[in-house]
């Protein structure tokens, strides 16, 4: 119970306190830290930022970058676990080749108003595109669109709306039906898993981040964390290329078969996706050995996810945010990404710290 009360103290109720802790956190490590301020406010009128911390040497070889909130809400359990790492020292003893950089809640609005996505309803995830040509057609979310994501929650709309995707599910089956929803699509601002129409903020900041910290790196390790796929505290390490890819084999050989899983090959929790994060560090480091991961953490059931980011768009476009079922709509957005359960906190601090000190390892070796 001890352990269990201790690691929790690294997960926060909200994203101030998540900011706080983490920076009380890169103070304690004796690091500095550079705040870049989001263009848009909280919904409290308050300014909200993206934190980001360098440890090691400027001019070291090898960089380890670790992403929280690229999902906004789940960035709670992402700060979690780079607080933790701060705190219990992980980052201490870094050979002189190795830096650390943290990104502390790279999508703070998602984070701050417990949404998924950005003030404009982007999924930065699905926003690293070239904008200059028209985005890629998904036309199984288009044929699922209303029914995805509905302007009304009646019971006869939803009851409509879940009998169009179980049927689609029974026709094409469950792999296409994640396929269709969660791949990303560019032609519908008001439905989830919109990858936008330009390079929103967040974007632009990871780009001058990489030129500043990245460019020079011979190798360059990515874990971007995020939480709402798979079985409920389990970790996986997601990884965007074939099992015959270079990339895929490094993956695997840092932290082994059992965890390190391909979308494209298949066996992942994830399906494959487009306009990632995880393929634009390798497009904005062409001339480094780049391996970048997802690490997901499952909570709830995939229909429980669904429903939430559902009912959550619903109020963002077309609710009152000030009603009273506003609360209670985030509140299950945050639970279906961010369990309140310390043994599930423990279990992703203890999984998230050993893929961090594997891919540390991996340069020692």
């Amino acid at each position: 119970m001890r352990v269990f009360m201790q690691t929790a103290q690294y997960f926060p109720p909200d994203y101030n306190s998540a900011r706080q802790s983490f920076l009380a956190a890169v103070h304690a490590c004796g690091a500095e830290t550079e705040s870049f301020i989001a263009p848009a406010l909280s919904s409290k009128g308050e300014e909200l930022f993206t934190d980001v911390a360098v440890l090691g040497q400027a001019d070291a070889v090898n960089a380890l970058v670790i992403i929280s909130g690229t999902h906004g809400v789940e960035g709670f359990a992402g700060s979690g676990i780079q607080t933790g790492l701060l705190f219990e020292g992980v980052f201490r003893l870094l050979c002189p080749e190795v830096k650390v950089i943290i990104i502390h809640a790279l999508n703070p609005y998602g984070f701050a108003e417990k949404r998924r996505f950005n003030e404009d309803n982007v999924d930065l995830n699905r926003n690293f595109i070239n904008h200059a040509k028209s985005g890629p057609n998904n036309y199984d979310y288009d044929q699922l669109a209303k029914a995805i994501a509905p302007r009304s929650l009646s019971r006869v709309t939803e009851l409509s709306a879940q009998l169009k995707i179980l049927c689609y599910r029974l026709c094409h089956g469950r792999s296409r039906l994640q396929h269709a929803v969660t791949h990303g699509q560019y032609s519908h601002p008001y439905g989830l898993f919109y990858g936008g129409h330009f390079e929103i903020w967040s974007n632009q900041l990871l780009r001058r981040l990489t030129e500043k910290h990245l460019i020079r790196c011979s190798r360059v390790t990515v874990v971007d964390l995020h939480t709402g796929l798979g079985s409920y505290g389990k970790g996986e390490v997601v990884v965007d290329a074939s099992q015959d890819d270079p990339v895929f084999e490094r993956a695997v050989s840092t932290w082994g078969f059992e965890r390190a899983k391909s979308t494209i090959t298949g066996g992942s929790v994830s399906s494959r996706l487009v306009g990632t994060i995880n393929q634009a560090f390798v497009d904005m480091l062409p001339t480094s050995e780049v391996t970048a991961v997802g690490l997901e953490f499952g909570t709830f059931s995939a229909m429980t996810v669904f429903n939430a980011l559902r009912a959550e768009n619903w109020l963002y476009h077309h609710g009152d945010l000030r009603s009273g079922d506003a609360a209670a709509i985030k509140e299950r957005l945050l639970r279906a990404f961010y369990p309140d359960d310390d043994a599930w906190k423990e279990s992703v601090m203890e999984q998230g710290r050993d893929v961090v000190e594997r891919a540390l390892r991996a340069w020692a070796e």
